[in-house]
């Protein structure tokens, strides 16, 4: 033991100065050559991993700076990393240099090919354990371009005949994951539902893609629904503290209880033990299949623009940060990414507000494109939302920006913009890209090292790091490199890092090749956190959901029961905002007074009336402020207008020019020029802690036309996701007019165009395929399906329709 190699020990020898002047250097003299290359292999024949990944980094490095893939070829082999051996046979080693060794390694490896794809040792490995495990809990740990999309094909495949559900964390990935489904065939042309009035109950079987919401609502509307698979894709959510995480954990809870043989498969890019994703109240007996090979081998460049102004690299083996080059004192962070950019790039943000501004100051300092495509999706644009939208600018010069106020099929469009033109170089995001949003990009700049209100903790700055390089784009047989097996992440220390910050501390925190990743278990409906005195206020409060929701979970509860029928249908459609058991008489109260001496709710107005006075009036303290401003009579005005505007089906261009009128009234008649604008606010006012209001005589036309953009989206994402729960408690007991319900819910009462939205498309589009185009698509309402003919795309072409609609309907054919 007293001779083991340390890391202490390895710094303590001639090999830091040997392997820094190899980092460093475009050359240096031949015999450090052979030195460091003794090294490496020493390195990677010794069992500590750590020492194994810095062996193959020298390796990679190596071969890569003097284009000499020999010793690679032969680390790749050994480790089982054919898909590095093969691209190097196919791109390095010609016909006359082949021998019997690279014949047999080429024969050998056909044995790893799946599909078109050729597997790593380990990803066969976890295929084959993925697939020999149809029937058991499972948990699979493996980091982005593993293939775990691929298992959730197989899983469809093997269940398309039973039930199966596949839980996604935003709706962007759902239909990500619904249109992967259909390319593969894995569903066999059955119907894949993404809608929880989709599914047929006298279905034998089912193919369910949902978030935990909609999962939530079905089981709820089909009390007697159950799954024979649940696959929970991006699995490591669960264990956070926040509503949506402790929701995913109760329809998993829920799920297991309506049939405790259902297979749960817990899909992951990290966690350090398995058994922290076990939610309570059931016996989940998990199987763990973790990936710890390693293919890439990352560079990390520190940009400190605040105190030392250089550049340098650390090095996650030793711990150091060795400087390249220093920077003039006016050099800006857009002037870095410029400068160091590729065909590809992420920049992160934290913020949307500072992802749209800096966009505008990365696209000042660079030309305009001369695309076809980009100079057509400007257009378009333009015409689907405004002239004036800052996108458009950022466009022009071959930058998007991506975060979750941007409107949905805007956001989709722009994607695929992005990975298919060219000259679309740089993407602008927020945390939405840790969410399994797969985008190409060979270099990745991080501006600020927060995601919300914290700092990146090592594992989500890993999973925005495997963003970058995927499998795909690495052994690309056309424009693959091997140089990418070294991808670039700059970490630039400028004005959008916290004010105390220390850039050295949080990248020696999160990229250090020795940091264990240490789960952090915040969900309090997970079987490993803590029950004590602080959260047990908490805990109660969840059971009394859970066991009101499913009668039967909870052995020996003694807790409240709901009494009253708004009370039970509060908890069925999860309004947590209430103490539903202290509140739920008065509340029953409000409903009785109001049946005494009204017919049904038909209009707006009376809507909001009566979310506020059965309601926003109980509201805890923890309740958001978002909500808690439904307590105004100017909010509910507000909200009442939004819900008229989605139900006369304005499309989103006109939305803009009434919230920028609306405003202007607002200023003309009030003293008062703030408003609530939530995340894009700069002034806390009204005692607020967050600066959520923003000063409307400050903004010109052009930002009051940016402004009402992302407004509209997220006043729509409010109505759709917080509003419309109290509604579903009207509409389930009976006080809401059924047509005024359903246009308020899907912005039209009309069936045919109700189901083609249940199946993915905007309301909008929906209405104008009906209206217009009502030929070219089968509509089953019965079985909640639609088929479109491919000629209706000629259709709509020849009717000058706006091309993104036309995107919107390929996406679903």
């Amino acid at each position: 033991m007293g001779n083991e190699l340390t890391i202490q020990k390895l710094k303590n020898t001639e090999f830091p100065n040997l392997y820094q002047n190899f980092m460093l250097h475009p050359n240096i003299p031949e015999k450090d050559i052979i030195s460091i290359l003794s090294v490496a292999i020493y390195l990677i024949n010794k069992d500590n991993s750590f020492f194994q990944r810095l062996g193959y980094r020298i390796i990679v490095e190596y071969c890569n700076k003097y284009h000499n893939y020999k010793p690679l070829y032969e680390i790749a082999v050994n480790l089982g990393l054919f898909p590095i051996s093969r691209f190097i046979e196919e791109h390095y080693i010609d016909n006359k240099n082949q021998t019997f060794f690279t014949m047999w390694n080429d024969a050998y490896a056909e044995q790893y090919k799946m599909g078109n794809m050729l597997l790593t040792n380990q990803q066969y490995e976890l295929f084959h354990f993925f697939n020999s495990a149809n029937d058991q809990d499972i948990s699979i740990i493996a980091p982005t371009s593993y293939g775990k999309s691929e298992l959730i094909i197989n899983a469809v495949e093997e269940y398309k005949d039973r039930k199966i559900c596949i839980i996604t964390t935003t709706k962007a990935l759902l239909l990500q994951t619904k249109r992967r489904i259909i390319d593969s065939g894995a569903n066999n042309g059955k119907k894949i539902i993404v809608h929880p009035e989709m599914y047929n109950p006298y279905d034998s079987s089912c193919i369910a893609v949902m978030t935990q919401e909609r999962l939530l609502r079905l089981l709820k509307n089909i009390p007697d629904l159950f799954f024979d698979c649940i696959v929970i894709d991006e699995a490591h959510e669960i264990l956070e503290n926040n509503q949506r995480s402790n929701l995913l954990a109760t329809v998993i809870i829920v799920a297991n209880k309506r049939n405790y043989r259902t297979c749960f498969k817990f899909l992951t890019p990290f966690v350090s033990d398995p058994n922290n994703l076990k939610p309570r109240f059931m016996d989940l007996n998990l199987t763990s299949f973790k990936v710890n090979e390693y293919i890439k081998s990352e560079k990390y460049f520190l940009h400190d623009l605040r105190k030392q102004r250089n550049k340098s690299l650390y090095d996650q083996f030793m711990y150091d940060f060795w400087p390249i080059e220093n920077y003039p004192s006016q050099k800006s962070e857009a002037e870095i990414v410029k400068e160091h950019s590729t065909k590809k790039n992420i920049i992160y943000l934290n913020r949307p507000k500072d992802i749209e501004t800096f966009s505008m100051s990365l696209a000042g300092l660079l030309s305009d494109v001369s695309s076809n495509s980009a100079l057509n999706a400007i257009d378009n644009i333009a015409e689907y939302l405004q002239p004036q939208y800052n996108l458009l600018k950022c466009l022009q010069k071959g930058v998007i920006y991506h975060h979750g106020s941007l409107p949905d099929v805007i956001r989709i469009y722009i994607e695929d913009l992005y990975r298919h033109d060219p000259e679309i170089k740089y993407i602008v995001t927020s945390s939405t890209l840790l969410s399994g949003v797969n985008l190409p990009a060979n270099r990745m700049f991080i501006l600020d090292n927060r995601k919300g209100r914290v700092s990146l903790r090592p594992e989500a700055f890993r999973n925005l790091v495997g963003r970058i390089s995927r499998f795909s784009e690495i052994f690309n047989k056309n424009t693959g490199s091997l140089t990418m097996l070294e991808p670039q992440v700059h970490i630039v220390f400028g004005e959008h890092f916290p004010h105390n910050a220390n850039c050295h501390d949080f990248i020696k925190r999160v990229a250090s090749a020795d940091k264990k990743i240490i789960d952090s278990v915040d969900n309090i409906l997970l079987e490993q956190k803590e029950i004590t005195e602080e959260n047990k206020e908490e805990i109660t409060s969840a059971i009394e959901f859970i066991e009101n929701y499913e009668n039967g979970i909870v052995d020996n509860y003694s807790e409240r029961y709901a009494a009253t029928e708004i009370g039970k249908s509060s908890i069925m459609n999860d309004i947590h905002e209430i103490d539903i058991f202290e509140h739920e008489k008065q509340m029953q109260a409000e409903i009785d007074s109001f049946r005494e001496n009204e017919s049904l709710i038909d209009n707006s107005d009376l809507l909001l009336f009566m979310i506020k006075k059965v309601f926003i009036h109980f509201l805890s303290k923890k309740a958001s402020e978002t909500i808690r401003r439904l307590i105004l009579d100017d909010a509910c005005k507000f909200y009442a207008m939004m819900i008229n505007w989605q139900i006369d089906n304005l499309p989103y261009s006109e939305m803009i020019k009434l919230l920028i009128e609306y405003w202007k009234g607002y200023l003309a008649s009030n003293e008062n020029s703030y408003v609530y604008v939530g995340k894009w606010g700069n002034a806390n006012i009204l005692g607020t802690h967050e600066k959520t209001y923003i000063d409307l005589k400050t903004l010109d036309g052009r930002q009051l036309v940016n402004l009402a953009i992302v407004r509209i989206k997220e006043e729509i994402d409010f109505i759709a996701n917080t509003l419309i729960r109290f509604i579903e408690v009207f509409n389930d007991i009976k006080i809401i007019d059924e047509s005024f319900y359903k246009k308020v819910k899907y912005g039209t009462d009309d069936p045919e165009a109700i189901c083609m939205i249940k199946n993915g498309l905007s309301t909008n589009l929906a209405i104008l395929l009906v209206r217009k185009y009502r030929q070219y698509i089968n509509i089953d309402i019965h079985e909640s399906s639609v088929h479109y003919d491919k000629i209706l795309l000629d259709a709509m072409d020849k009717e000058n329709e706006n091309p993104i609609l036309l995107f919107e309907v390929k996406n679903c054919l």
